[in-house]
């Protein structure tokens, strides 16, 4: 008879340790954690197999009697999810689900542009400058009521900034607790436009809620902006300027503007001021506002206000495969939804059936959305003085909010310029020009690109972004 072998103490410690490593691993391994059926197998309008691991499905915030379902994508990153950043993209909009991005500039797919007028359902190709080369990206569309999200109570279609910060950190606390083999990650949030107003405050309120015992910790290390909306008086006062330096106003106007305004565009009472004010959007009438050189076509945003400061009414466009540098306009609202607001494609992406969540729209009309944080100044400088890692990015020929206006934001946090403005290079081309700033602030423009840089030039914007997140010295 055989006897059973008693294991000295050292071989004991041996086991335990690889066993405890063997848990680990399948503790990180993507999408071992996720909840059952998340992943998603196919998204509509694409054929083959996905580049990575995609997840899809809601997580709930708010309260019994006020619930809301907020609907979130995740494509795990397809160079190493298990190391690699997991970005939150913020949409802008202010109320705008976050497949504009994903199909448009940063996601894995890309619609295929010769399909988008005709009667065919539209086709997605994959997109060779997608984020999920560097990172994974989760997608949230947010607040309740964009795209897929929905709320149970017509009262939680009427929101502001505050309430959809609350919101999306509910969300966050939730979502890594049950896609736990993140935690570990580098997490980063990331926007563009509007986006400006909630990418800092949600910062801010991850930090606070970090400090907190016994509450999860978020690996947070940084947040990115592009063309941000970071103070309402410095963006609206920056067009004259700008509108000048890139020669869409005359000298003459110009030099009135700067007499009777006295620097002071926007909301002026002076009559004087507000008759030359006159003068200059009469010379701009007809410009592009996120792209001064493109043509000025524009798809229904589903703006709830009659102004906006910010979000005019997004251009979606492609540099034309027979010139580089020609420029065409696509109405891309009814493509997205050919492909979302279909019973297939809602089946594929795990989200609820139309009874339920409502029409699929990009930009929903029946949310109210108020602006309730003017200025971002104070968000930013209690998360920078900590040393956290920013990269503000501004596409140079956007007018909406200008690169300038950024540039002179910037001084007023008053961090010293620890790299002056100097050019940076793709493949041996001046891409744009950038400075670096104290506390891990990197600022750079994309040259040619207009209000969402990737939009425009998405090679440069994908290049400029994986050195930055990649932590390279400099641009």
């Amino acid at each position: 008879m055989s006897r059973r072998r008693v294991l000295d103490p050292v071989e004991a410690g041996a086991l335990l340790l690889m066993a405890a490593f063997l848990l680990l691993c399948l503790r990180v391994s993507p999408g071992r954690a996720a909840p059952a059926g998340a992943e998603v197998t196919e998204f509509p309008g694409f054929h083959g197999v996905l580049p990575s691991k995609h997840y899809a499905g809601y997580i709930t915030v708010g309260h019994e009697q006020q619930n809301r379902h907020l609907y979130y994508y995740l494509a795990t990153s397809e160079r190493n999810p298990t190391l690699d950043p997991v970005v939150i993209w913020i949409n802008g909009g202010p109320a705008c689900s976050g497949f504009s991005a994903f199909h448009h500039s940063i996601g894995p797919f890309k619609i295929e542009y010769s399909q988008v007028h005709v009667k065919d359902d539209p086709r997605a190709t994959k997109n060779p400058y997608s984020w999920t080369k560097m990172a994974s990206l989760l997608l949230v569309d947010s607040p309740a009521g964009v795209g897929y999200s929905y709320a149970e109570n017509d009262d939680d279609y009427i929101t502001n900034d505050t309430s959809r910060v609350a919101d999306l950190y509910d969300f966050l606390s939730k979502w890594f607790a049950e896609y736990t083999e993140f935690m570990s990650n580098p997490f980063y949030v990331a926007g563009c436009s509007y986006s400006g107003v909630i990418v800092p405050v949600l910062a801010q309120e991850i930090l606070k809620r970090n400090e907190e015992p016994y509450r999860m910790k978020i690996n947070f290390k940084g947040y990115s902006l592009c063309n941000p909306a970071v103070d309402v008086d410095i963006e609206n006062n920056a067009h004259v300027p700008y509108a000048f330096r890139v020669g869409l106003i005359s000298e003459e106007l110009f030099q009135s503007l700067v007499t009777t305004c006295t620097g002071r565009y926007w909301n002026n009472s002076n009559p004087s001021c507000q008759e030359n004010m006159e003068q200059f959007y009469m010379q701009i009438k007809g410009i592009n506002m996120e792209h001064i050189l493109c043509p000025p076509c524009r798809y229904k945003m589903g703006i709830t206000k009659e102004f906006m400061e910010y979000d005019y009414g997004q251009m979606f466009k492609r540099i034309s495969k027979s010139s580089s540098h020609g420029l065409e306009c696509h109405d891309q609202e009814q493509a997205l939804e050919k492909l979302f607001d279909t019973n297939l494609g809602r089946a594929k992406l795990h989200a609820k059936e139309p009874e339920v969540s409502g029409r699929w729209k990009r930009c929903p009309k029946h949310i109210q959305y108020t602006r309730d944080i003017l200025t971002l100044t104070e968000y930013h400088l209690n998360v920078t003085s900590k040393g956290y890692r920013v990269f503000l990015y501004s596409g140079d020929h956007s007018l909406l909010v200008p690169f300038s206006a950024t540039m002179e934001w910037l001084k007023k946090l008053n961090y010293k310029e620890t790299e002056k403005w100097h050019p940076w290079f793709v493949e041996n081309q001046i891409a744009g020009y950038s400075i670096r700033y104290g506390s891990n602030i990197l600022f750079a423009t994309i040259k040619g690109a207009g209000h969402v840089p990737s939009d425009y030039l998405p090679f440069e914007a994908f290049v400029a972004y994986q050195r930055w997140i990649d932590g390279a010295a400099s641009l």
